[in-house]
């Protein structure tokens, strides 16, 4: 029962007696009433008749307040509400109950006027939608069969409907059919819908049904159907050699200069009238939509995969070796499977062999003022941000192992903080990461991964190519002999060399040479300097100083990037070629591998195969949602950002995902073939049309 409103609350009160009960001291007038429902019946029959407007009722009459013919009506379900539901008529009917006798108007001096009324005649019974829709239909349905009949002679081919529109009212005809057997609308309409359209979608077909018969039954003849009536034009962009003239133009652009307005202007002033000798007007909505056929898209520019340099062909030779290298390892090492990656899949090891874990490595930057880009805004308010990035902290090394995340044990982590700047803790080198390997990194994986092999991946940065001090490196070395002193930043390590006639002989690159001197009073004076051999005597002490191709002596360097097999160019590039220098490797090679462990590099330009690149991305989301522009905010709150974003769950799924790339790179040789391979079991499945799932022609 719905509550009651304020007049009627005013009204209760003031029909409150000294007991605290309410007294309804409305004394019904039967004449009042009869004379009433006398006005709402005859009102009644000019609707359904349809033979007199209907009379304007005054708001202020008593006969709006006290409406009441008896009768129930339900609230229609389209249109506009005619003031007839169930619900409003009982309200009136209790408001009319609760008026006080000072409220009748008889109080006021009104007095009713009689009316005749046939008392004898019976109330008329109010029509529901089912009943009148089944009147209409069979008032129309001679009208129906007119248009279903089959056209036998071409003479009057054009007096009844084409065969679509046939169907439609066939459609129409079935639902009606439905209907006079006793089916409700809904089931009519489906029924209708599984006969005459078996291949079409059952859940849109019978609400077109529906809305057909709705038509029909209205103004007894449906609307013509245009679809298939526009003119049918064959653009000129469907040209191949306007498609690739657009094409090249695009591409010799850059992106940031893209527009569908640029292209326009091209179209226009050199396409157009090189074909018709005008100059011509394409709409941007036709361009935009050749562009997309064409696999241009308008969107951000997001980090996925960078195809500027990843199919460049030593990018690819040098992928393919790895990834097969990579598909081995994966042979021995574990992978997890679940919702949350709490199921441990071992690997069937032969005999003697030793389980292998990969540990990959990255460091990252955090901003001050790195905060979210993308409020929720009024209209009008423009939220002013910092300028700048502000200080940042750097999170320079992070390894990681599937197994655990960041590694940790008793205090110690494989994590490190480090604050970059000439004015604060200097720049991070080679030389901080070997001893952050040999003192944390390496000790902790043995300690977390007892009797395993780590596999230990790095991408392809400055640093992690960098040779240590001692490296036999020849670009570090001159030609002929200079002084040196153990102050000085290269001091070359002692290598052993196996000459051509089998010998193998220890080789020094220093010396010490003694020079007797008289100072100025002709004092002898004995000194002793010690010298770097040079490129030219190390050669001649291995027998293996030659002369160019032309005979003439060799130079330092032919500055030529590309030596050929040979390398007999130059002095510096002949001893790189040999042996000794050619197997050096780079100082966190050299540390990783004395620890007895694999070093790996991953390919350029390959950043999806590193799941550390989607810690550091989740880190950040977490970063930028707790940023308040301080400095020291930002130092206190890393750790928990890291910590949260480190979740094993997390990073096992972000290392299952990379695996899938490299596994697809082992086996596809173009970059977009493993995309698409690997978004079959990355993408959703989406069930309804209005999404678009993942493009196979990615």
């Amino acid at each position: 029962m719905p509550g009651l409103n304020k007049r009627q609350l005013a009204i209760r009160k003031r029909a409150r007696d000294n007991e605290g009960k309410i007294t309804h001291a409305v004394e019904e007038n039967p004449e009042d009433w009869e004379i009433c429902q006398a006005d709402t019946e005859e009102l009644l029959r000019n609707v359904e008749n349809n033979t007199n407007l209907v009379p304007e009722v005054n708001p202020l009459d008593i006969n709006a307040v006290l409406f009441d013919n008896g009768l129930s009506y339900k609230r229609p379900r389209k249109g506009n509400y005619d003031m007839k539901s169930a619900t409003t008529i009982w309200r009136r009917q209790k408001e009319a109950q609760k008026v006080h006798p000072s409220g009748k108007l008889n109080s006021f001096g009104f007095t009713a006027v009689p009316q005749e009324i046939n008392t004898k005649e019976k109330k008329k019974k109010e029509v529901g939608s089912h009943e009148k829709e089944l009147i209409k239909i069979k008032y129309l349905y001679s009208t129906l069969i007119e248009y279903t009949k089959p056209t036998m002679n071409k003479k009057y081919e054009n007096s009844h409907v084409n065969a679509y529109n046939r169907a439609r009212y066939l459609s129409i005809q079935l639902y009606c059919n439905f209907r006079l057997e006793g089916f409700l609308k809904i089931e009519s309409a489906k029924k209708a819908a599984y006969h005459l359209w078996p291949n079409c979608s059952k859940h849109y077909r019978y609400q077109v049904i529906l809305n057909w018969s709705a038509e029909f039954l209205d103004k007894k003849i449906l609307s013509d159907h245009c679809q298939g009536a526009h003119v049918k034009r064959v653009s000129f962009l469907n040209d191949n050699d306007v498609k690739l003239r657009i094409i090249e133009k695009i591409k010799t652009t850059l992106p940031q200069y893209r527009s569908i307005d640029n292209v326009l202007k091209f179209i226009g002033d050199e396409i157009v009238p090189s074909l018709l000798g005008v100059t011509g007007n394409v709409c941007a909505t036709t361009l935009a939509n050749y562009l997309y056929e064409w696999g241009y898209s308008y969107r951000k520019n997001e980090k996925a995969i960078f195809f500027d340099g990843h199919e460049r062909p030593d990018v690819v030779e040098y992928r393919e070796k790895w990834s097969k290298r990579m598909v081995e390892y994966m042979e021995r090492s574990e992978f997890y499977e679940g919702e949350q990656q709490e199921k441990v899949m071992e690997p069937v090891l032969e005999h003697g062999a030793k389980k292998i874990v990969f540990v990959t490595h990255d460091e990252s930057t955090f901003y001050a003022n790195d905060g979210k880009r993308n409020f929720w805004l009024i209209e009008g308010e423009n939220y002013i941000r910092k300028k700048g990035q502000g200080s940042s902290c750097h999170e320079p090394d992070e390894f990681q192992c599937p197994c655990h995340g960041t590694m940790k044990y008793g205090g110690r982590t494989s994590r490190v903080m480090f604050k970059a700047g000439g004015d604060r803790e200097g720049w991070w080198t080679y030389k901080h990461m070997v001893a952050q390997l040999k003192d944390d990194v390496i000790e902790l994986f043995h300690l977390l991964h007892p009797g395993c092999t780590a596999v230990f991946l790095f991408d392809n940065s400055s640093n992690h190519s960098a040779y240590a001090d001692d490296a036999l490196v020849a670009s570090r070395m001159t030609l002929n002999e200079k002084i040196s002193t153990v102050q000085d930043k290269y001091q070359f390590r002692d290598t052993s060399v196996k000459l051509s006639n089998g010998k193998i002989i220890q080789q020094s690159f220093y010396y010490e040479k003694t020079e007797t001197l008289r100072n100025r009073k002709g004092k002898s004076i004995v000194r002793k300097e010690r010298y770097f051999k040079g490129i030219k005597k190390i050669l001649e002490e291995r027998n293996q100083w030659l002369n160019d191709l032309e005979g003439n002596e060799w130079k330092l360097d032919c500055k030529n990037p590309y030596p050929g097999r040979a390398s007999v160019c130059c002095a510096r590039h002949f001893l790189e070629s040999r042996p000794d220098f050619k197997s050096q490797t780079t100082a966190l090679q050299e540390t990783v591998e004395e620890a007895g462990h694999i070093f790996e590099l991953y390919p350029k330009y390959h950043c999806e195969t590193n799941w550390i690149e989607m810690y550091w991305g989740g880190a950040k989301h977490e970063a930028r949602l707790h940023c308040d522009y301080t400095f020291k905010s930002l130092e206190a709150k890393i750790p928990d950002f890291l910590d949260k974003a480190g979740e094993i769950k997390r990073i096992r799924r972000y290392f299952q995902r990379c695996m899938n790339y490299i596994e697809a790179y082992s086996q596809c040789s173009d970059g977009r073939e493993v995309v698409c391979d690997v978004y079959k079991f990355i993408s959703k499945s989406y069930l309804s049309h209005r999404k678009v799932a993942f493009k196979e022609n990615f």
